[in-house]
Protein backbone atom coordinates (compact mmCIF):
# COMPACT_ATOMS: atom_id res chain seq x y z
CA UNK A 1 0.00 0.00 0.00
CA UNK A 2 1.45 3.18 -0.87
CA UNK A 3 1.40 6.43 1.83
CA UNK A 4 1.35 10.21 1.40
CA UNK A 5 3.22 11.47 4.11
CA UNK A 6 2.75 15.24 5.10
CA UNK A 7 5.21 17.57 6.89
CA UNK A 8 3.84 19.97 9.52
CA UNK A 9 6.44 22.92 10.56
CA UNK A 10 4.63 24.67 13.80
CA UNK A 11 5.97 27.53 14.69
CA UNK A 12 7.24 27.98 17.26
CA UNK A 13 7.76 23.84 17.80
CA UNK A 14 6.25 22.78 21.09
CA UNK A 15 5.17 19.15 22.05
CA UNK A 16 1.83 20.15 23.25
CA UNK A 17 1.14 21.37 19.56
CA UNK A 18 2.53 18.59 17.67
CA UNK A 19 0.27 16.02 20.02
CA UNK A 20 -2.68 18.35 19.86
CA UNK A 21 -1.87 18.24 15.98
CA UNK A 22 -1.91 14.41 15.59
CA UNK A 23 -5.02 13.81 17.53
CA UNK A 24 -7.09 16.02 14.98
CA UNK A 25 -4.71 14.47 11.99
CA UNK A 26 -6.44 10.90 14.01
CA UNK A 27 -9.90 11.92 12.99
CA UNK A 28 -9.31 12.24 9.71
CA UNK A 29 -7.34 8.79 8.66
CA UNK A 30 -3.57 9.83 9.45
CA UNK A 31 -2.49 6.60 11.07
CA UNK A 32 1.32 6.80 12.32
CA UNK A 33 3.24 10.48 13.76
CA UNK A 34 6.55 11.28 14.01
CA UNK A 35 7.58 14.38 16.07
CA UNK A 36 10.56 16.45 14.66
CA UNK A 37 12.68 19.25 15.60
CA UNK A 38 10.15 21.76 14.11
CA UNK A 39 7.14 20.00 13.82
CA UNK A 40 5.35 16.34 12.56
CA UNK A 41 5.38 14.00 10.14
CA UNK A 42 2.05 12.32 9.48
CA UNK A 43 1.54 9.40 7.75
CA UNK A 44 -1.63 8.30 5.65
CA UNK A 45 -3.01 5.83 2.74
CA UNK A 46 -2.93 7.48 0.00
CA UNK A 47 -5.95 6.25 -1.16
CA UNK A 48 -7.29 8.03 2.32
CA UNK A 49 -6.16 11.29 2.01
CA UNK A 50 -8.12 13.95 1.25
CA UNK A 51 -6.09 17.65 1.02
CA UNK A 52 -9.39 19.55 2.52
CA UNK A 53 -9.56 17.37 5.35
CA UNK A 54 -5.81 18.48 6.19
CA UNK A 55 -6.38 21.93 4.72
CA UNK A 56 -9.70 22.06 7.66
CA UNK A 57 -7.77 20.79 10.44
CA UNK A 58 -5.22 23.41 9.79
CA UNK A 59 -7.71 26.12 9.82
CA UNK A 60 -9.37 24.98 12.84
CA UNK A 61 -6.07 24.36 14.85
CA UNK A 62 -6.56 25.97 17.87
CA UNK A 63 -3.52 27.01 20.17
CA UNK A 64 -3.07 30.99 20.15
CA UNK A 65 0.02 31.95 18.97
CA UNK A 66 1.02 28.93 16.63
CA UNK A 67 0.97 28.80 13.23
CA UNK A 68 1.37 25.58 10.58
CA UNK A 69 2.97 25.26 7.41
CA UNK A 70 2.87 21.95 5.54
CA UNK A 71 3.74 20.29 2.07
CA UNK A 72 2.59 16.64 0.93
CA UNK A 73 5.09 13.76 0.20
CA UNK A 74 4.20 10.43 -1.81
CA UNK A 75 5.84 7.60 -0.52
CA UNK A 76 5.86 4.02 -2.37
CA UNK A 77 5.18 0.85 -0.06
CA UNK A 78 8.75 -0.31 -0.67
CA UNK A 79 10.57 2.89 0.56
CA UNK A 80 7.97 3.69 3.63
CA UNK A 81 8.86 0.58 5.06
CA UNK A 82 12.50 0.79 4.44
CA UNK A 83 11.86 4.41 5.98
CA UNK A 84 9.85 3.95 9.06
CA UNK A 85 12.20 0.91 10.22
CA UNK A 86 15.64 2.24 9.76
CA UNK A 87 14.63 5.98 10.98
CA UNK A 88 11.43 5.83 13.17
CA UNK A 89 10.95 2.27 14.69
CA UNK A 90 12.01 2.14 18.32
CA UNK A 91 11.43 -1.69 19.55
CA UNK A 92 10.50 -0.24 22.69
CA UNK A 93 7.60 -3.54 23.20
CA UNK A 94 10.74 -5.81 23.04
CA UNK A 95 12.61 -4.20 26.21
CA UNK A 96 9.54 -3.65 28.48
CA UNK A 97 7.54 -6.69 27.55
CA UNK A 98 9.38 -9.24 25.15
CA UNK A 99 7.44 -9.27 22.54
CA UNK A 100 9.26 -9.08 19.11
CA UNK A 101 8.25 -6.96 16.11
CA UNK A 102 9.04 -6.14 12.39
CA UNK A 103 6.56 -3.12 11.97
CA UNK A 104 6.40 -2.79 8.24
CA UNK A 105 5.20 0.49 9.37
CA UNK A 106 1.67 -0.25 10.55
CA UNK A 107 0.20 1.36 13.31
CA UNK A 108 0.96 -0.46 16.74
CA UNK A 109 4.83 -0.18 17.25
CA UNK A 110 4.77 0.86 21.02
CA UNK A 111 6.24 3.93 20.65
CA UNK A 112 2.82 6.08 20.73
CA UNK A 113 1.39 6.84 24.37
CA UNK A 114 -2.04 3.99 23.07
CA UNK A 115 -0.07 1.33 22.09
CA UNK A 116 1.99 1.34 25.29
CA UNK A 117 -0.46 1.56 27.20
CA UNK A 118 -2.52 -1.10 26.43
CA UNK A 119 0.58 -3.15 26.26
CA UNK A 120 1.15 -2.92 29.58
CA UNK A 121 -2.47 -3.30 30.52
CA UNK A 122 -3.41 -6.55 28.48
CA UNK A 123 0.25 -8.26 30.26
CA UNK A 124 -0.94 -7.83 33.57
CA UNK A 125 -4.18 -9.69 32.75
CA UNK A 126 -5.10 -12.91 32.45
CA UNK A 127 -6.74 -14.30 29.36
CA UNK A 128 -6.59 -18.32 30.12
CA UNK A 129 -8.92 -19.71 27.45
CA UNK A 130 -10.54 -17.01 25.86
CA UNK A 131 -11.26 -15.87 22.41
CA UNK A 132 -10.43 -12.66 21.61
CA UNK A 133 -10.80 -9.70 19.57
CA UNK A 134 -7.68 -7.50 18.32
CA UNK A 135 -9.97 -4.52 15.84
CA UNK A 136 -7.61 -2.56 14.03
CA UNK A 137 -4.68 -4.66 14.69
CA UNK A 138 -1.91 -2.67 13.12
CA UNK A 139 0.96 -4.71 13.88
CA UNK A 140 -1.08 -7.35 15.87
CA UNK A 141 0.80 -6.34 19.06
CA UNK A 142 -2.14 -6.57 21.13
CA UNK A 143 -3.27 -9.63 19.90
CA UNK A 144 -0.14 -11.08 20.63
CA UNK A 145 -0.02 -9.59 24.56
CA UNK A 146 -3.26 -11.26 24.82
CA UNK A 147 -1.53 -14.57 23.43
CA UNK A 148 1.04 -14.02 25.42
CA UNK A 149 -1.35 -14.15 28.66
CA UNK A 150 -3.02 -17.43 28.12
CA UNK A 151 -5.53 -16.63 24.59
CA UNK A 152 -6.65 -19.57 23.03
CA UNK A 153 -7.32 -17.99 19.83
CA UNK A 154 -6.93 -14.57 18.64
CA UNK A 155 -8.76 -13.22 15.68
CA UNK A 156 -7.26 -9.75 14.59
CA UNK A 157 -8.90 -7.36 12.20
CA UNK A 158 -7.86 -4.40 9.73
CA UNK A 159 -8.98 -2.64 7.08
CA UNK A 160 -5.14 -2.55 5.81
CA UNK A 161 -3.82 -5.19 3.79
CA UNK A 162 -0.53 -4.36 4.70
CA UNK A 163 -1.50 -4.84 8.92
CA UNK A 164 -2.76 -8.21 7.84
CA UNK A 165 0.28 -9.26 6.58
CA UNK A 166 2.11 -7.90 9.37
CA UNK A 167 0.28 -9.59 11.93
CA UNK A 168 0.59 -12.76 10.29
CA UNK A 169 4.36 -11.98 10.54
CA UNK A 170 4.81 -10.92 13.91
CA UNK A 171 2.79 -13.43 15.20
CA UNK A 172 5.30 -16.30 13.57
CA UNK A 173 8.22 -14.26 14.93
CA UNK A 174 6.59 -14.75 18.67
CA UNK A 175 5.81 -18.15 18.06
CA UNK A 176 2.10 -18.35 18.07
CA UNK A 177 -0.02 -19.58 15.54
CA UNK A 178 -3.39 -19.26 17.53
CA UNK A 179 -4.36 -17.05 15.10
CA UNK A 180 -6.85 -15.86 12.16
CA UNK A 181 -6.24 -12.69 10.14
CA UNK A 182 -8.95 -10.85 8.01
CA UNK A 183 -8.99 -8.05 6.09
CA UNK A 184 -11.72 -5.78 6.66
CA UNK A 185 -14.04 -3.80 8.76
CA UNK A 186 -15.90 -4.37 11.73
CA UNK A 187 -18.61 -6.10 9.78
CA UNK A 188 -16.00 -8.73 9.27
CA UNK A 189 -16.79 -9.60 12.90
CA UNK A 190 -17.85 -12.80 13.73
CA UNK A 191 -18.65 -15.09 16.41
CA UNK A 192 -18.74 -14.26 20.45
CA UNK A 193 -15.49 -13.09 22.18
CA UNK A 194 -14.57 -13.16 25.94
CA UNK A 195 -12.61 -9.70 25.13
CA UNK A 196 -12.54 -7.05 22.47
CA UNK A 197 -9.97 -4.94 22.17
CA UNK A 198 -10.19 -1.74 19.73
CA UNK A 199 -7.78 0.93 19.56
CA UNK A 200 -9.09 3.31 16.80
CA UNK A 201 -10.06 6.76 16.44
CA UNK A 202 -12.96 7.65 18.29
CA UNK A 203 -15.39 8.17 15.76
CA UNK A 204 -14.96 4.77 14.37
CA UNK A 205 -15.43 2.96 17.92
CA UNK A 206 -18.59 4.86 17.71
CA UNK A 207 -19.45 4.16 14.86
CA UNK A 208 -19.03 0.45 15.66
CA UNK A 209 -19.69 0.25 19.30
CA UNK A 210 -23.03 -1.38 18.46
CA UNK A 211 -21.24 -4.33 16.27
CA UNK A 212 -18.48 -5.03 19.04
CA UNK A 213 -21.19 -4.98 21.76
CA UNK A 214 -23.12 -7.57 19.52
CA UNK A 215 -20.12 -10.22 19.30
CA UNK A 216 -19.21 -9.52 23.17
CA UNK A 217 -20.16 -12.34 25.59
CA UNK A 218 -22.12 -11.75 28.50
CA UNK A 219 -20.11 -10.52 31.33
CA UNK A 220 -17.05 -9.93 28.70
CA UNK A 221 -14.82 -6.99 28.62
CA UNK A 222 -14.28 -4.36 25.60
CA UNK A 223 -11.14 -2.29 25.64
CA UNK A 224 -10.75 1.01 23.89
CA UNK A 225 -8.08 3.57 23.31
CA UNK A 226 -6.56 5.89 20.33
CA UNK A 227 -8.65 8.93 21.66
CA UNK A 228 -7.81 12.00 23.98
CA UNK A 229 -8.86 11.84 27.66
CA UNK A 230 -11.21 15.30 27.19
CA UNK A 231 -13.03 12.79 24.51
CA UNK A 232 -13.89 9.45 26.94
CA UNK A 233 -17.07 11.33 27.94
CA UNK A 234 -18.83 10.49 24.84
CA UNK A 235 -17.39 7.31 24.28
CA UNK A 236 -18.42 6.04 27.88
CA UNK A 237 -22.06 7.27 27.45
CA UNK A 238 -22.46 5.56 24.30
CA UNK A 239 -21.31 2.57 25.96
CA UNK A 240 -23.43 2.80 28.80
CA UNK A 241 -26.31 3.31 26.75
CA UNK A 242 -25.46 -0.56 25.26
CA UNK A 243 -25.22 -1.94 28.65
CA UNK A 244 -21.59 -1.68 29.16
CA UNK A 245 -20.26 -0.61 31.97
CA UNK A 246 -16.93 1.62 32.63
CA UNK A 247 -14.84 -0.78 35.23
CA UNK A 248 -11.47 1.34 34.77
CA UNK A 249 -10.04 4.61 32.80
CA UNK A 250 -6.43 5.11 32.53
CA UNK A 251 -4.05 8.14 31.09
CA UNK A 252 -0.85 9.10 30.19
CA UNK A 253 0.07 11.96 28.14
CA UNK A 254 -3.73 12.91 28.07
CA UNK A 255 -4.53 9.74 26.29
CA UNK A 256 -6.95 7.72 27.17
CA UNK A 257 -7.53 3.81 27.87
CA UNK A 258 -11.52 2.51 28.59
CA UNK A 259 -11.97 -0.77 30.07
CA UNK A 260 -15.71 -1.64 29.95
CA UNK A 261 -17.51 -4.83 30.83
CA UNK A 262 -21.13 -6.15 29.59
CA UNK A 263 -23.49 -6.29 32.28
Amino acid sequence: MDYKVVNFQIQPMTEEAADVLSAMLGEVGFDTFETTDDGLKAYIPACNYNEADVQQVVADFFIPGLYIIYNVEDIESQDWNKEWEQNSFDPVLERDFAIRLHPQGAFGSGSHETTYQLVDYLCRQDFSGQRVLDMGCGTGVLGIAMAKQGATHVVAIDIDDLSVANTKENFALNQFSNLTAIHGDASAISGMFSTIVANIHKNIILRDLPLYVQHLQQGGMLITSGFYTEDANSIILAAHSLGLQLVEQLSKNNWAVLVFRLS
